[in-house]
């Protein structure tokens, strides 16, 4: 998934390796890592950029440690000879801007009402390539993905459940109220619901799922559908028993057991799946007009084929197509996904709070073509990371920082 939240914390930003040094004022430092200072000014932006994509959480401590990051990392890169070319740097900006279906420009306007420079963009993409440059160059030597590596994760992808439940949801995006009410409200909702007819009120009433207008009702679905750690908790239910809160990423999520019923087969085991995400471009009538584009998308054809072609216009980045093996999938999709059959859609509230599209396209039983090529480029890119934290929690262990 292509989330603006989730590349601010993967792609993170410096202003220079050696910020000039003022006497007073907004450009005045306020800390030194090792040779490099960050002045007021760089926080300050730092801050407004996190405000721009309503980043919860003390603003002023993520930014101060982004900022201290940046530092660290820019240095290793010039410690590695490694140099970014303003080249890489635009076409990191224009992919970075078309994950929001905007032009590097209008992303840049954008970012000009909120306050934020330029050069704090630009410096934000850099680092960001930066780094996975060094990483990739340091460690991409010592991560080697095994075939039972493979085999292992789409082995872990097979399920067996023979059952088909009937099953109610709530699910509450944390971007709404932020993460603490968020859960503090699924936690006084699992306190006070006692029936279905409560569980069904409630849904209408919280939840941002398409299903909230149906009182949260999924109806008859295969247990093996829903997300893993979901399944595990209702097979354990009873009808008319309601989980606890359930994390799915940057959600929460409430779900009650209506009713059992055995499947036709003895099992039902699922490998992969395959589905389309469409970005729904941005509408001066705000989210009700997206949910609106939405809808009429979900309902201008029948199969992903006619999904890709009528979200055309959307523009090149609009529309990705994922494989992945079953426990893989990202939770909060997994939720969306679990209600629909192949070929049918639903739209849901992304992390950035735009407004997206799921089609299923399918649920495989055997390996599908290329399966196997994405799952050890996910291990690799899951390895290399892993080495690159710990590389840059040695660089911070090791790092002369001082309050101006």
């Amino acid at each position: 998934m292509k989330k603006t939240t989730l590349l601010i914390c993967g792609m993170v930003a410096s202003i220079t390796l050696s910020a000039p040094t003022y006497s007073a004022g907004i450009y005045s430092p306020i800390l030194q890592v090792n040779e490099s200072v960050i002045t007021q000014f760089e926080l300050d932006q730092r801050i407004s950029m996190l405000r721009s994509f309503r980043t919860p959480g003390d603003l002023r401590e993520q930014a101060m440690e982004q900022l201290i990051g940046d530092r660290l990392r820019m240095q290793a890169a010039r410690d590695a000879g490694i140099t970014t070319s303003d080249e890489d740097v635009f076409s990191g900006m224009e992919e970075f801007a078309a994950r929001g279906q905007f032009t590097a420009e209008q992303l840049l306007a954008f970012f000009r009402q909120q306050g934020v420079e330029r050069e704090t963009f630009e410096s934000f993409v850099r680092a960001g390539i930066a780094w996975r440059n060094v990483i990739g160059a340091r460690f991409a030597s010592k991560v080697n993905i095994a075939d039972e590596e493979i085999d292992a994760r789409l082995g872990d992808s097979t399920f067996d459940f023979p059952k088909t439940i009937n099953v109610a949801e709530i699910i509450l995006p944390f971007e709404e109220r932020g993460s603490g009410p968020t859960r503090a409200l699924a936690e006084r909702l699992t306190g006070s619901i006692k029936s279905e007819e409560q569980f069904t009120a409630a849904a209408q009433k919280f939840s941002k799922s398409a299903t909230a207008s149906r009182g949260g009702s999924l109806g008859w679905v295969p247990l093996s559908n829903l997300p893993p750690q979901v399944a595990s908790i209702v097979s354990k239910l009873q009808p008319g028993e309601m989980t606890g809160p359930i994390s799915l990423g940057n959600s929460v999520a409430l779900y009650q057991l209506r009713g059992v019923r055995e499947a036709k087969s003895a099992s039902d085991q699922v490998v992969s799946v395959s589905y389309l995400e469409v970005a729904v471009p941005a509408s001066n009538a705000g989210q009700s007009g997206q949910i609106t584009e939405a809808n009429k998308l979900i309902n201008s054809g029948d199969t992903c084929l006619d999904m890709e072609s009528n979200a055309a216009d959307y523009g090149p980045n609009a529309v990705t197509s994922y494989t992945f093996a079953a426990p893989d999938i990202p939770a909060r999709i997994n939720a969306e996904l679990a209600r629909l059959d192949p070929n049918e859609a639903t739209y849901y509230v992304a992390d950035n709070s735009n407004i997206n599209v799921l089609m299923l396209c399918n649920r495989a039983k055997d390996i599908p073509e290329g399966a196997r090529e994405q799952i050890r480029n996910a291990l690799f890119s899951q390895r290399v990371g892993s080495f690159g934290d710990g590389y840059l929690q040695e660089l911070r262990s090791d790092a002369h920082i001082i309050e101006k």
